[in-house]
């Protein structure tokens, strides 16, 4: 287990990364290690569930620029719609067809990612941002660093596997026990894409009773050889409620850019010029010839 503190005044109105203490191995990457490189932004509301896979098209379109040219960073912001995004493992449910009828009953539409292993939701209350970057450093970047490096950004916190809740990994994210983001990593190369899912605002409660009846059904009496999670509504809350402090998605966009700077990041927007585009645009043919998931040909 790893903690970490934020300094978070009582007003709920400022949150300095540039002054929190943490303990620390001393073989890991510190921020100050990546802010040699800037920051590219791209931010891509997806609000239209058609475009579900969006993000994760666009995942591995940066993966691949980030290994042809590996002298920045990239941050892609990614807030979705109603969505409930199924990791690899939920394609083998025996009666997965039928647990995803349930998804959309709720008013979520479903859609496969290609890296992580079990369902996470997405809506107008959760954050949804990746960091692409390059692995440009003395000692060879893992994904151990992805992962920790970016759950510097959310205290005060302790990182370690929530098993009842949903898409429970050894870096989920949690306050006094209830897990509010957990983290995902995808690599190609030289290069590695860390996502993370917050919960901000919203009814996490009723989000993580239709992950665990999306199981229920999905199992049913058939059983399967892959541990699925036996989800606990209780143990899982927004950053806003754990914080008593009212946010948006908004909101902590806003509080990270500026904690990025605060920490030594120069950003810029991300320049998506017509060669990356027309990648999108190979990967995302692929992706519906393949019913829904990204190829992950090299």
């Amino acid at each position: 287990m790893r903690e970490t503190y934020w300094k978070i005044s009582s007003d709920c109105d400022k949150i300095n990364l540039a002054e929190f203490s943490r303990e620390r191995r001393s073989d890991l990457l510190e921020w100050q290690d990546l802010a040699q490189l800037p920051v590219s932004i791209f931010k891509d509301y997806v609000t239209d569930a058609q475009d579900a896979e969006k993000p994760f098209i666009w995942t591995e379109v940066f993966l691949r620029e980030i290994n042809r040219s590996n002298q920045e960073i990239i941050l892609h912001i990614w807030p979705m719609t109603k969505t409930v995004i199924l990791g690899m493992l939920d394609r083998e449910l025996p009666h997965l067809e039928l647990a995803k009828k349930e998804i959309i009953s709720r008013g979520y539409e479903p859609v496969v990612r290609n890296f992580g292993g079990l369902a996470v939701v997405a809506d107008e209350g959760i954050l949804n941002f990746s960091l692409i970057i390059p692995d440009v450093f003395e000692r060879k970047l893992s994904i151990s660093d992805g992962y920790l490096i970016i759950s510097d950004f959310y205290q005060p916190i302790e990182h370690f596997e929530v098993e009842t809740s949903y898409c429970p990994g050894k870096f989920d994210l949690s306050i006094n026990g209830k897990k509010f983001a957990g983290l995902a990593q995808r690599r190609i190369k030289n290069g590695i894409a860390v996502s993370i899912y917050l919960s901000v605002c919203g009814d996490q409660k009723e989000r993580s009773r239709m992950i665990s009846d999306f199981y229920k059904i999905g199992l049913g009496d058939t059983g399967s050889p892959i541990a699925y999670p036996n989800v606990d509504p209780e143990i899982m809350a927004n950053l806003s409620d754990l914080l008593d402090c009212p946010m948006t998605v908004e909101d902590v966009i806003d509080r990270m850019l500026i904690s990025l700077k605060q920490v030594g990041f120069n950003d810029r927007l991300l320049m998506i010029r017509p060669d990356l585009v027309a990648e999108f645009d190979r990967f995302q043919a692929k992706s519906m010839a393949n019913k829904g998931t990204v190829s992950r040909d090299e």
